[in-house]
């Protein structure tokens, strides 16, 4: 896995952001037996210093030569690297849209913030404090010319075909989502890239990675967020979820491979909900937003909700699926099906999230009175 090395440094930041600077200058003092040399201890602050140190070490060919070819890969002879640990879950791509457009980006920036607070001056080297030194122009690069390689654009009309071929491919009806898409383009990013860096061009919801750990401009906000609330076979959302992957733009031999048979198909993952929904909180919590962007936020905010309040009962699950029957969709058990590829697991420790992901009072329903 490729993706865990970056998810330290910005969760660690924003607690010494918060309340945790004191306790975070006793806590890296503390030591913990080495897994490097059995039999030894290093000290906290020593061992994140080495996280920092591999991050920074891995993001500089981009930062010094930004091109498809330097982003990060997952490792050769495997066809998973991140959280979509399936064969199938980045489209057979090689290079991840949530690594390198979000996660190694926020690292970097917390590398910088870190760095700038002191507080891990004792557990540095001469050689880490120049490296360190660089992490703040290293950063701006990631975050100006790594999501670009991802873009991917359909027109008005090439979107309508699309959508159209594929809805009675899955069977669900083409005209709301049609309707919701008007005259506009769609525009979004990649799930990965491939070997040659051609975008793969399944639409995803790796984008809450952006939306939790980054700062994406006005603009970009508004595109990425209305592509992805889109009704789902143009977005992502449907009754009863966010699904985490749409085929609707690649081929039909590649469609197949992402059904709701397929672990990282068509399927609703809860807590890619939970983090769609705590990403959008924290961009509302921005003061830079123009009116229109801020109604657009508030909107995709309410419309989260409420789909995560129509599977109330299976939040703690890993992963559903569905049908659309009557003219709505239903919940469908994972594994359930004779194709699925696995079966869902019915406590998953990472979606009891929602313990500390809770709806803003706008969109909380009143409490029932007497």
């Amino acid at each position: 896995m490729i993706d865990d090395d970056y998810m330290l440094a910005p969760v660690l930041a924003e607690y010494v952001r918060g309340t945790g600077a004191v306790r975070a200058k006793a806590y890296f003092a503390e030591r913990l037996k080495s897994e490097t040399s059995p039999g030894t201890t290093e000290m906290v602050g020593a061992s994140l210093v080495q996280n920092l140190r591999f991050v920074l070490t891995q993001a500089a060919p981009f930062a010094d030569s930004p091109s498809t070819r330097t982003l990060l890969a997952i490792k050769d002879g495997f066809m998973a690297g991140q959280w979509r640990d399936s064969d199938e879950g980045i489209g057979r791509g090689k290079y991840p849209f949530d690594v390198n457009a979000a996660l190694v980006p926020a690292a970097l920036d917390a590398a910088d913030e870190l760095f700038r607070g002191g507080l891990l001056d004792p557990y540095m080297t001469t050689e880490d404090r120049v490296l360190f030194a660089k992490a703040g122009a290293m950063a701006r690069v990631w975050h100006d010319r790594a999501a670009p390689f991802f873009h991917v654009r359909f027109t008005a009309d090439e979107a309508r075909q699309r959508i159209t071929a594929y809805s009675a491919t899955v069977g669900v009806p083409a005209a709301p989502a049609i309707a919701a898409l008007g005259d506009q383009a769609v525009s979004y990013h990649a799930i990965s890239l491939d070997a040659d860096g051609k975008p793969v061009p399944i639409v995803h919801s790796d984008e809450g990675f952006v939306l939790l750990f980054g700062r994406p401009s006005p603009a970009d906000l508004d595109t990425y967020v209305s592509a992805l609330m889109l009704p789902f076979p143009a977005g992502l959302m449907t009754g009863i979820g966010m699904v985490t992957a749409n085929p609707v733009f690649v081929d039909k031999v590649a469609q197949a491979r992402f059904m709701p048979n397929a672990y990282h198909g068509t399927v609703v993952w809860s807590w890619q909900q939970a983090l769609f929904a705590a990403g959008l909180e924290r961009q509302l919590a921005r003061r830079d937003l123009p009116g229109g962007v801020r109604a657009k936020l508030v909107k995709a905010q309410s419309l989260m909700w409420q789909a995560i309040r129509a599977t109330r009962g299976l939040q703690n699950s890993e992963l559903w699926s569905w049908k659309h029957a009557n003219g709505r969709y239903e919940v469908v058990p994972f594994g359930a099906g004779r194709d699925d590829v696995d079966e869902s697991n019915a406590a998953q420790l990472w979606s009891t999230v929602y313990l500390a992901v809770q709806p803003p009072r706008s969109v909380t329903p009143p409490r029932k009175t007497r």
